[in-house]
């Protein structure tokens, strides 16, 4: 059977630190949106290579990014901006599905041989040390999922129309609430205290002390006046 491999040679120079960065951030992007299975170590010979156009590296600005959907990073480090990061924990969470789920061991050699075969490193012991960090936090919470946690059974517009309610609930709680606190300061012992001389009620007065806007309590109050026989339902 007949195989093909697509690859993209990207012309640049990677030597310093910054180069191997930027490299290797490129590499997870397409390995967090490809379903890559192995990176090639060398270019294609040129008679194989077919390609209509030169394509550049904006064209692939779509390309998914982890930092996108999880700005936290690890406690006590500051790794949103990493994919190679990302990609490597990724990697490593489909391990520990593959395996069985959640508690089942992921051998470090496997996640240290992929960060390896998959990109550059100024040494072998940069790349180490990043997969250490890794596989120890993974080690010390008995392999349970970070990237791969169990989403919502409920659908997009469920969660919308959960929040729309809870904010709604929220409004007329609040609203309950003022309520309440300009009934309560209007009826109680020192009623008279909010009254000016004319004896009309001193709004800004009223505000100050139970902590509200002046508008909110002129609203409540009139709504207050036109019901007092205490029945005082509407609250719009």
């Amino acid at each position: 059977m007949e195989s093909y491999c697509i690859a993209y040679l990207i012309d640049g120079h990677f030597g310093t630190q910054i180069g191997y960065e930027y490299l290797n951030d490129i590499i997870a992007r397409f390995s967090l949106t490809l379903p890559i299975k192995e990176r090639l170590k060398h270019p294609p010979k040129e008679e194989d290579k077919q390609h209509d156009r030169i394509y550049k590296l904006k064209e692939f600005q779509n390309l998914k990014s982890m930092a996108s959907k999880h700005k936290t990073a690890f406690r006590g480090t500051d790794n949103k901006n990493d994919d190679t990061f990302w990609e490597l924990k990724l990697w490593i969470e489909h391990s520990i599905k593959n395996n069985g789920g959640e508690g089942n061991y992921v051998e470090f050699s496997l996640l240290f041989d992929h960060a390896i075969a998959f990109y550059e490193w100024k040494d072998n012991a940069t790349a180490r040390s990043k997969c250490r960090n890794i596989w120890n936090w993974y080690n010390k919470r008995d392999w349970t999922f970070h990237v791969l946690k169990r989403k919502s059974s409920k659908s997009e517009e469920e969660i919308l129309m959960t929040r729309q309610e809870r904010a709604r609930s929220n409004a007329k709680a609040k609203a309950e609430k003022a309520r309440k606190a300009v009934i309560n300061a209007v009826t109680g012992l020192y009623a008279d205290e909010y009254k000016k001389v004319n004896g009309k009620w001193h709004i800004k007065k009223i505000a100050e002390a139970i902590n509200l806007d002046p508008r909110v309590v002129s609203k409540y109050l009139k709504i207050w006046e036109a019901n007092k026989d205490g029945l005082f339902e509407e609250l719009s």
